[in-house]
């Protein structure tokens, strides 16, 4: 299997690329899915999807060897879908329909990342050769491999084991059997959240602390599986007047997290040559002006080839906004491997 994460900033073009990747890869032959974490929903517009939660399979014309699917993170169905293939089943009603699961699932600060890697594993599970992660268009768009491991040591902490596996039997047995210091806690946390919401949310972790468990074996697997080069390759795509700029930011924030960038796209570069000559009055000036811009994107895109280590590529901007398969193939002409 091979993954391909796509990272850059906002106004880059990084979800038409990360789909014209996905493209070409089903043009190549493989079983290809395009899964973007941005919550814009660019990927929408460009491969044409309705708003269902599940993958979608992408008509192609002329008929690909391969498949290409694409599909939009959904917070809520992909952790419906971890409660029930890792819950008990005699517990997966209860916790589904529990007010805290739908305030978690539904608005928790985080829960974009936490799902993120969970769906990646729930797609390695359908069988998908090829993984194209479309992160958000953002400088902490890094933070979906952050987050996942950051819960997983805390639920590997000995206090929320604690809590979570001896909350029924403290309940029956009353607070104060687990000892004064622990009812001081309890005490000022109810203070300030309320009993009825404290006892709410220690039911529900009752309930869900083995998926949570569960949750955190697999995101260090799948954060392993995508700190090996040999399975995930990260690629920067950026815009010719923050290039330098965003390379090395992007160098420098995966190198921190013991990752490497294996190529970088500089998107939307002006492709028209104008040539030598030039008008007069305002239509002079235009093409002047023109050329001038272009000839900075020039200069900035050879700087920066000297600078990096990794494949390099310009991509032209397109005369219109990606609409659609064709514009999309347009991209794919000049990706790298």
């Amino acid at each position: 299997m091979k993954i391909t994460v796509f990272v850059g900033t906002g106004g880059v073009g990084k979800t038409s690329v990360a789909a014209a990747t996905g493209l070409a890869r089903a043009r190549a032959g493989h079983r290809c899915l395009v899964l973007t974490i941005d919550p814009a929903r660019r990927l929408r517009t460009a491969l044409g999807l309705t708003g269902a939660p599940e993958e979608q399979q992408v008509r192609l014309d002329p008929a690909a060897p391969g498949e290409l699917w694409a599909a939009m993170l959904d917070v809520r169905a992909t952790l419906d879908e971890a409660v029930r293939r890792y819950g008990d089943p005699e517990l997966q009603p209860r916790i589904l329909a529990h007010p805290i699961y739908a305030a978690i699932a539904d608005s928790l600060a985080g829960m974009q990342e936490l799902m993120a890697v969970e769906r990646i594993d729930q797609l390695r599970l359908r069988g998908f050769e090829e993984i194209i992660v479309d992160t958000a268009p953002s400088r902490h768009a890094l933070e979906f491999l952050d987050k996942p491991v950051a819960f997983a040591n805390l639920a590997d902490s000995s206090w929320v084991k604690l809590i979570g596996r001896t909350y029924k039997f403290v309940e029956a047995t009353g607070m104060l059997s687990v000892g004064r210091a622990t009812m001081e806690i309890y005490r000022k946390v109810e203070s300030i959240l309320g009993a009825r919401l404290v006892s709410d949310v220690l039911d529900f972790y009752s309930l869900f602390v083995s998926i949570a468990e569960g949750y955190g074996e697999r995101a260090r697997k799948t954060v392993a599986m995508l700190r090996d080069p040999a399975v995930t390759g990260f690629r920067v795509v950026t815009a010719p007047q923050k290039a330098v700029r965003d390379a090395r930011f992007f160098t420098e924030a995966l190198a921190g997290r013991k990752f490497r960038a294996e190529a970088f796209y500089v998107n939307r570069m002006w492709p028209y040559d104008p040539g030598a000559g030039g008008g007069t009055g305002l239509a002079g000036e235009l093409i002047e002006w023109y050329r001038d811009e272009r000839s900075a994107q020039q200069a900035g895109f050879e700087a920066l080839r000297a600078e990096l280590r990794v494949p390099l590529a310009a991509l032209p901007e397109l005369d219109r906004d990606v609409e659609g398969v064709a514009d999309l193939e347009r991209i794919a002409r000049n990706l790298l491997p």
